[in-house]
């Protein structure tokens, strides 16, 4: 019998250690904020598995990167300090501009969008990109482009030797082949400023540049020609026979301070909308309802669900405009995504919520790559049209948002054939989203201009 009530006295102790390990354990936990109650709610729930690894990589991110958890939705990003909103609502491009197309490149605050593929001193100076040492070499965009028009300000050193690359590698070799290196020089150099180093040099009606005044120089690169312009005055008009069909825009340092200003690209596209008929999309999938007005505008109405244009895409730009019809509007523009599912691609968010502060956007803000990247200020809203624009190109990807850049993110994920759980790069098709029964949405254009 005392055998056994010692047995007893033995296993009683025992309960009570483990009890007081889990009351310890449990306050532990409440103290670090690891509860269930901690993690935010979000109002597009997603049951597809998510890889978690974070993005990493050279482009420098408009936020924090989120790490989805494998049962629940990304954490809210803190609220980035360095992001001066009323800088970036100030860079916003006027509707006749975004109408066709233009987008900067530069937001006059941060390196967003840019890489620096050598060691020059690249930084951000009272509104310019702007180096003065370091070894020659180029700022690139993080994404390539194929057909534009470019548009940058410039002022140089009087002994500066820069230039703006165009269809460019990273690091170009020769360009008489490999890149248009529209150069910025002085007179006694062999291809002065407006000249097509290698190709073409510049007209002589041209006259040299002050070094104390900003100048701009002006690119068209359309097919196989290349136009250019100084101050306004034709430099150069080129017809290419080398066949480079897209590349990075890149500013060069070489000898003497550059610096960069204004600088905007125009994405020469083709239209899908306007349009007289859907006869480009398939039929409307899930609950959303799908018409046309007699402008060729498109609208989407009604529940979950989506319209898909029927053609598949894999590197390219794609431009839409769009106006919420009804209050807290909650929409999206996929790609890359799986024909013929449902919506599983990437997502450019449409959404004008924020929480207090444009900072803090709700659901990633209009222009996020949902789940993957936040927007870095919401810069819309919801009584105006918006102009957005996407670029897919390999694993880069930056979303514009009334002419501004807001995303500027690298895929790094393991390969998947479904964009919701990693890196798709291949082709795929382009859905428009109606998402909540109350959405009610228009699409006054819709413009595509493939990346070879």
């Amino acid at each position: 019998m005392a055998r056994n009530i010692r047995t007893l006295r033995n296993v009683i102790q025992q309960e009570r250690h483990l009890l007081a390990a889990l009351v310890l354990l449990l306050f532990g936990c409440n103290m670090l904020g690891c509860t269930a109650e901690s993690k935010p709610a979000e109002s597009k729930p997603d049951n597809t598995s998510e890889a978690t690894q974070p993005p990493t990589g050279p482009v420098a991110s408009t936020a924090p990167i989120q790490k989805p958890a494998a049962d629940g939705p990304p954490q809210e990003a803190p609220l980035d300090a360095s992001v001066d909103v009323d800088g970036l609502l100030s860079m916003r491009l006027s509707e006749d501009d975004l109408s066709v197309g233009w987008i900067r490149l530069f937001d006059g605050q941060s390196m967003t969008g840019w890489r620096n593929a050598g060691n020059a001193n690249w930084r951000v100076e009272d509104g310019s990109l702007v180096a003065d040492s370091g070894d020659a070499g180029l700022l690139c965009t993080s994404v390539r482009f194929s057909d534009f028009e470019l548009l940058v300000q410039y002022k140089g050193a009087a002994n500066v030797n820069s230039g703006v690359f165009l269809r460019t590698p990273m690091v170009p070799k020769n360009p008489a082949e490999d890149c248009y290196e529209l150069n910025i020089a002085p007179e006694d150099n062999p291809f002065p400023t407006g000249s097509l180093v290698g190709r073409v040099k510049v007209d002589e009606q041209v006259a040299a540049p002050d070094p104390e005044e900003w100048h701009t120089l002006h690119a068209l690169v359309d097919g196989d020609r290349v136009q250019a312009w100084v101050d306004d005055v034709l430099s150069a008009d080129y017809v290419d026979t080398t066949g480079l069909a897209s590349g990075w825009i890149g500013l060069q340092f070489r000898e003497g301070a550059i610096q960069f200003r204004d600088i905007r690209v125009r994405p020469i596209s083709y239209a899908i909308l306007p349009a007289k008929e859907l006869k480009d999309f398939g039929q409307p999938a899930g609950a959303v309802q799908a018409s046309l007005n007699e402008q060729g505008e498109l609208l989407l109405e009604g529940g979950k669900g989506h319209l898909e244009l029927l053609q598949p895409y894999g590197n390219c730009c794609i431009q839409v405009s769009v106006q919420t019809l009804a209050d807290n509007v909650n929409s999206g523009l996929f790609f890359r995504c799986v024909p013929g599912e449902d919506m599983n691609g990437y997502e450019c968010q449409l959404h004008h919520g924020f929480r207090d502060d444009r900072r803090r956007p709700v659901d990633a803000g209009m222009g996020a790559i949902f789940r993957r990247q936040n927007a870095k200020a919401v810069l819309s809203d919801p009584d105006k049209r918006t102009f957005v624009s996407v670029i897919a190109d390999g694993t880069f990807f930056g979303t514009w948002v009334n002419g501004v850049q807001v995303v500027d993110w690298e895929d790094t994920r393991a390969t998947n054939a479904n964009p919701r759980k990693g890196l798709r790069t291949e082709a795929g098709t382009i859905m428009l989203q109606g998402h909540d029964p109350g959405c009610k949405i228009r699409f006054s254009s819709l413009s595509i201009c493939p990346i070879p």
